[in-house]
């Protein structure tokens, strides 16, 4: 029986090879409009749309079945692709802080009367809470060469004095305070007045210039060098607004700064003013 299907199975492998090497004799030799060609026509044209509906339905099983396989890879990149985010941003953030800085120092290190002074460089890194007093603390102190009451300078003005004084860290009372009190000059009268804080506001208040004065919007203030503690002629800020009260023997003047006081971040310290011959060999040097 064995023998039998044995023999069976090659005859008909046999024979299909036959039929092979037969069909495809024939299908080299006939024309487009052959028997086989036409028959392959139409089996495609019967199979196409059903094979058509078959791979329309089968490609969201594919579809899933591809998630569910790299999904594991997918979410390794995404939580590597949100640390690169990540890290790009802190690399901008510090970029733009960066130039900032860069740019405040090059304001102080430009500023026009620095040549006439010996001063201390210092970062603010603190600003006490209060809603009354307006000051900074410096990272300078003792060991720098800082001592009480000496003038301070930010951007490109007076921006305060020191205050108290510890070994590595000193207080800035800033200008803009209601207790900061400096003798000024305006440039184009000559007159002599005092600039007072107002609680932290921007603007500042220049006392005690009389009713007739001429002075006018626009008017450039500067220290007038009395009461030995500020040196003559640092810029204070510009007239923004003149008036007059009845109740008053003195105009009422408002002067802007050039800085904004909340933002300080660099100051310098001046430590003295410079000889004429040192201030000569600073500019060389510089």
């Amino acid at each position: 029986m064995l023998d039998f299907f044995g023999k069976r199975y090659y005859l008909i492998l046999f024979v299909f090879i036959i039929l092979s090497i037969a069909i495809l004799t024939i299908h080299s030799r006939e024309g487009d409009n052959g028997p086989i060609h036409q028959a392959k026509r139409l089996v495609l044209m019967v199979t196409s749309p059903l094979q058509a509906k078959v791979t329309g339905a089968l490609t969201p099983i594919k579809d899933g079945w591809d998630y569910l396989v790299h999904f594991g890879i997918l979410k390794r990149e995404n939580r590597a692709l949100k640390r690169e985010l990540g890290d790009l941003r802190r690399e901008v953030f510090d970029l733009r802080n960066m130039r900032r800085e860069n740019q405040r120092l090059r304001r102080l290190l430009n500023f026009p009367d620095r040549k006439r002074f010996e001063t201390i460089p210092a970062h603010v890194i603190g600003m006490p809470v209060s809603n009354w007093w307006s000051s900074v603390i410096i990272d300078k102190g003792l060991k720098d060469g800082v001592k009480p009451n000496m003038p301070v300078i930010a951007g490109a003005c007076l921006a305060g004095q020191v205050a108290e004084v510890t070994k590595n860290a000193s207080s800035i009372i800033l200008l803009n305070d209601s207790r900061s009190g400096v003798s000024v000059r305006i440039q184009r009268t000559g007159e002599l007045g005092v600039i007072r804080g107002q609680s932290k506001e921007q603007k500042l208040s220049l006392r005690y210039i009389s009713r007739n004065s001429s002075v006018r919007k626009g008017d450039i203030v500067v220290t007038s060098g009395l009461g030995g503690i500020f040196p003559k002629d640092i810029y204070v800020g510009k007239v923004t607004k003149v008036r007059e009260s009845i109740y008053s023997l003195y105009k009422i003047i408002e002067v802007e700064a050039p800085i904004n006081f909340a933002d300080v971040e660099e100051v310098l310290v001046i430590k003295r003013v410079l000889k004429p011959d040192e201030a000569s060999l600073f500019e060389e040097e510089n």
